[in-house]
């Protein structure tokens, strides 16, 4: 039993990487994705679309255009879901709002 729980974590991973190397194929021939996406695309990472940032924002400042930003800080909102006492998820599962 243990081995064919194995063998099927084996062929799920591997049809996950099959169906996401389809899905990158159609994104990329079709042009779905904006240029400036960065984060799950090969040859792409987060590091880049970091100084594809610093880089437009030094443009601008060159050319005396404005700037304006929006910041959001997402790296805290996992906390407010956490699944133990003080979290989100569990005070609606206490209040039978949602099961699972």
């Amino acid at each position: 039993m243990k081995y064919s729980f194995v063998l099927h974590e084996y062929l799920h991973t591997q049809m996950e990487h099959v169906i996401a190397s389809y899905l990158r194929q159609v994104c990329d021939k079709n042009d779905w994705l904006y240029e400036g996406q960065h984060g799950f695309r090969p040859g792409y990472s987060c590091e880049s679309q970091v100084i594809t940032v610093c880089q437009d924002i030094a443009d601008s400042m060159d050319n005396g255009d404005r700037i304006d930003a929006i910041v959001i800080d997402f790296s805290k909102a996992s906390d407010l879901v956490l699944h133990d006492r003080r979290g989100c998820l569990w005070k609606l599962r206490s209040r039978a709002w949602i099961r699972g």
